[in-house]
């Protein structure tokens, strides 16, 4: 567990509450991103060509609501009997009713939309990127998502340190802006153990979504904070085939625990990361955790696995138009609890943060192409023959405070054969799973 003084009591709730209660903070935020000058130039630009926003009365809002449903589901029909060109004309339908003001379902359909080649998101996006920063902070603290996952995998691994171990080697598999691990540096120098970070590098075009984040400033970062602890930590980049090949010759070398950690589908992330390179992550972690030998620890190194996608969820689905009908559930509750966790007078600020890390998620083609996957047999975890290990009572207990389970409709539930997945789900759609797995011994 974390230290009872470490900086990972920053994912409670209570900065969450300062939020909602503070409107200054939102004020603060606003001139922080610079909203105050980009809101009435590009968004109003962007709005004015929204039919549904013509002030509409509320049988006209109830009648764009339904209309849009019907459109929906006719799109994701259409996606299914690769009737491309009606799916088009659909999606540009979609695209007129759709708004970045709007509400949720119209929110869900602008993003969508933004497939086609009329991409009017771009414009607000490339603007927001200029204090992407700020932006990410407000989401971070905002959302339980990425505080949740960080926190149960940061919890599982720490709970599974053996004793003998000398240095905790992590591999990340996208470490972005690396805000998982200031509390685990914390936490590892209480233990007076070495840390080591490795942050897989991958290409470009194997995710949807610019790198929003310099690894060399992320290094700089952690570096710091390791400083401030006084923790001996060394943070690198390599690309998975010369990972491979260094834990290869480290075997039977000194003390080292190796931690595998995947992170994906989060909306602090921005950016969505093709299935099949977490496929070949886990199943890398795999071979090199049950054939690393660590002189005289007897304990399998461990794989924290964090998934904000909806793909995992839906992957018994009969058909793509069940398949894309559950995506959009999925990021429909995603669109509703951002705009709970953010007063309706600033609307511009959630606006910002859904253009920059929610619209990433929202597309059709990400979505056919995950179906693809699934339908190939990128099934993760089981599919790969890993073992589950239990998340203790403590971890569920702690998952639940910060939470707040049971106030705006969150819960937190154990599931998996052993109890090694933990859930975050709201108003009872599964928001986040994580789970705990290692190898056979």
């Amino acid at each position: 567990m974390y230290p009872a003084d470490s900086v990972s009591h920053a994912i409670s709730n209570d900065s969450q509450k300062i939020m909602s209660s503070n409107p200054d903070f939102f004020k603060e935020l606003e001139r922080l991103m610079g909203l105050e000058f980009i809101w009435d130039e590009k968004i109003e630009d962007v709005v004015s060509v929204q039919s549904s926003l013509t002030l509409p009365g509320e049988h006209m809002e109830i009648d764009n609501q339904l209309s849009l449903f019907h459109l929906l589901k006719a799109y994701g029909e259409a996606l299914e009997k690769d009737q491309r060109e009606l799916g088009q004309v659909i999606l540009r339908r979609i695209g007129e009713k759709g708004s970045p003001v709007g509400k949720t379902l119209e929110r869900l359909a602008f993003h969508l939309s933004q497939d086609t080649e009329i991409n009017q998101g771009e414009n607000l996006k490339q603007e927001y990127l200029k204090n992407f920063k700020a932006a990410f902070q407000a989401l971070y603290q905002a959302l339980p998502d990425g505080k949740f996952a960080h926190f149960a995998a940061n919890s599982a691994i720490l709970e599974a340190i053996p004793d003998d171990a000398e240095t905790i080697h992590i591999v990340d598999f996208d470490m972005g802006e690396g805000v998982q691990w200031p509390p685990m540096i914390e936490a590892i120098a209480h233990q007076h153990k070495t840390l080591k970070l490795t942050s897989m590098r991958w290409k470009e075009e194997d995710c949807n979504g610019a790198a929003l984040w310099r690894f060399e400033e992320t290094k700089r970062q952690l570096n710091d904070q390791a400083r401030a602890f006084g923790l001996k930590l060394k943070v690198e980049e390599m690309g998975i085939d010369d990972l491979v090949s260094e834990l290869k010759k480290k075997r039977g070398g000194r003390r080292e625990w190796l931690v595998f950690n995947c992170m994906v589908g989060l909306p602090h992330m921005g950016r969505v990361r093709n299935r099949s390179l977490v496929t070949e992550f886990l199943r890398v972690a795999k071979e090199l955790i049950a054939n690393f030998a660590n002189c005289s620890t007897i304990h399998k190194g461990i794989i924290a696995f964090g998934d904000g996608d909806a793909c995992e969820e839906l992957k018994n689905c009969s058909d793509f138009e069940s398949f894309f009908e559950g995506n959009l559930v999925h990021y429909r509750s995603l669109l509703e609890y951002l705009e709970m966790n953010f007063p309706f007078n600033f609307t511009e600020v959630r606006v910002a943060l859904e253009c920059l890390f929610v619209a990433p998620y929202i597309s059709s083609l990400a979505w056919f192409q995950r179906w693809e996957e699934i339908r190939e047999g990128c099934h993760l975890e089981a599919g790969l023959g890993l073992v589950g290990r239990r998340l203790s009572k403590d971890i569920f207990m702690e998952a639940r405070e910060m939470v707040e389970e049971g106030e705006d409709k969150y819960g937190v539930r154990i599931e998996g054969q052993i109890g090694n997945e933990m859930v975050l789900e709201w108003k009872g759609n599964t928001i986040v799973r994580v789970s705990a797995c290692t190898t056979h011994s």
